[in-house]
């Protein structure tokens, strides 16, 4: 894939995606050595950028998750929302960092179901700044707002009707009963 390498590391799966940068320094104009090269950033002098994301699956309906997901990045975190559109699904929103600096993130949502049917909400959140635990610390006080205030996931759906298959027959005389041990004999 040109410009773009994926690695996954543990839960968390960084996207490096390559921009253009200018340096500082030799030239005006000119563009900055890539610190890890790859043939890729090589040929275009672009240095990579990480983008930290983690995805998670919730086995509750997107209806209950979107505005949990808004009132704990609103409320709990005291992120700003900047912008918002739930018939596509996504978040963004800002966050403060070290200093007067200011990152910026976004949250993906869509309904899907979960392995055992149910109505489930696969999320994604992104950050281009900040700490590297950001994403799975904002999936995991979303799920656990989530769970706290809408308790465990409803059950799965029952398994489509399906006639049970008739009980074998091994022999015609047998009553169903628990077999008897033969008694004990002394040695």
């Amino acid at each position: 894939m040109t410009g773009r390498s994926a690695a996954v590391v543990g839960a968390l799966a960084l996207t490096v995606l390559a921009i253009p940068t200018l340096a500082i320094g030799a030239r005006a104009g000119a563009l900055a050595e890539p610190t890890h090269s790859s043939p890729s950033t090589m040929a275009f002098g672009v240095a990579p950028l990480a983008l930290i994301e983690n995805r998670r699956l919730l086995s509750y309906p997107l209806d209950q998750v979107w505005p949990a997901a808004i009132r704990y990045l609103r409320i709990d975190r005291g992120f700003e929302i900047t912008d918002r559109d739930q018939d596509a699904g996504y978040i963004l929103f800002q966050f403060p960092l070290e200093g007067q600096r200011i990152g910026s993130g976004s949250l993906e949502m869509f309904a899907t179901d979960d392995a055992a049917g149910r109505a489930s909400v696969s999320m994604s959140v992104n950050t281009g700044a900040g700490p590297v635990h950001l994403p799975n610390s904002i999936l995991d006080g979303i799920s656990a707002k989530v769970r706290a205030e809408r308790g465990q996931p409803s059950p799965p759906p029952p398994p489509p009707n399906q006639e049970e298959p008739p009980p074998k027959q091994d022999d015609p005389q047998d009553d169903h009963s628990v077999p008897l041990m033969p008694p004990s004999e002394d040695p």
